[in-house]
């Protein structure tokens, strides 16, 4: 076989196999993501008229601090311009850690002070009883957004009471899960996209290889003619 076939199937063969690693690879970090996505739905409290969750803050910053679900429809049957579950839950928060000053968070942060607030979408006044104030993020468990606690709060716990039952999601938690997961589907995709490239690559070589080695001859060696010695 003409050396030139040799070289490139060797390449085939080496960017085929390594193509098919690279895509394996990218393949389960997306069978990861899809897992850690699953993490979205977790709780930290469940369906509970008090309790104590805990603030990481694993930056020293403040944390984004807590939402608070309950089970219900956005309604304003009463017809007051509020979600008539606004007007049903009331909730307090008993103790919280201190609060950051950091500008991040602006002035809203301290006037609130760790304390429970209403909001459905931060964009509109509370509770305003509007069609587009509604949040469908857990509407396929039967929850509706009450409202939110423990805004900059530093690392600690913090412990609240409500009249109905709440389940409390940490938004920090849950934020850094979707940011982790983004990142790591795109890693994903990137490594099954380049392993398809290699693979493809080792095909090209492959099929160039094998014409080089048919159709290449080796080259012979040269013919050595021996002279008559000279009279």
């Amino acid at each position: 076989m003409h050396v030139a076939g040799k070289v490139f199937l060797g390449l085939g063969v080496l960017f085929l196999v390594l193509g098919l690693v690279m895509a394996n690879s990218g393949g389960k970090t997306l069978e990861e993501v899809g897992d850690s996505f699953e993490d979205l739905d977790d709780f930290a409290i469940e369906n509970a008229n008090s309790g104590t969750v805990n603030v990481t803050d694993e930056d020293g910053k403040g944390d984004l601090g807590f939402t608070f679900w309950i089970e219900g429809e956005y309604l304003d049957e009463d017809g007051d311009g509020r979600w008539d579950h606004c007007a049903a839950t009331n909730i307090t928060i008993l103790s919280h850690p201190e609060i950051s000053d950091d500008e991040w968070f602006g002035e809203d942060a301290r006037e609130l002070n760790g304390s429970f607030y209403y909001e459905v979408n931060e964009w509109y006044d509370g509770c305003e009883a509007d069609e587009e104030n509604v949040n469908r993020d857990r509407e396929g468990e039967g929850l509706i957004k009450v409202g939110r606690a423990c805004l900059a709060c530093y690392a600690g716990p913090m412990e609240f009471e409500s009249n109905v039952e709440v389940s409390v999601t940490n938004d920090d938690y849950l934020l850094g899960k979707l940011v982790e997961g983004v990142t790591g589907g795109l890693g994903g995709v990137m490594g099954i996209l380049g392993g398809v490239g290699l693979s493809g690559c080792g095909v090209c070589f492959l099929l160039l290889g094998g014409i080089l080695a048919l159709v290449l001859k080796d080259p012979k060696e040269a013919t050595q003619i021996q002279m008559p010695p000279s009279v």
